[in-house]
């Protein structure tokens, strides 16, 4: 049998800001993620949903 990688798509935060999916999340998405890094949509969902449960101070 063999082996098959999953290909994982990998965005950039200029590309994440752009897209559809985030458009009413684009100040969150400046605040939290690093230009210099990738993430995946599940890394991106985690991010957010940890940042509305934080306590506010």
């Amino acid at each position: 049998m063999a082996t098959r990688k999953n290909k994982i798509a990998l965005f950039t935060k200029e590309q994440l800001i752009h897209s559809t999916k985030y458009k009413h999340k684009i100040d969150m998405l400046n605040a939290l993620l690093d230009p210099a890094k990738t993430y995946t949509h599940e890394e991106v969902d985690a991010l957010i949903s940890k940042h509305l449960k934080g306590k506010v101070k």
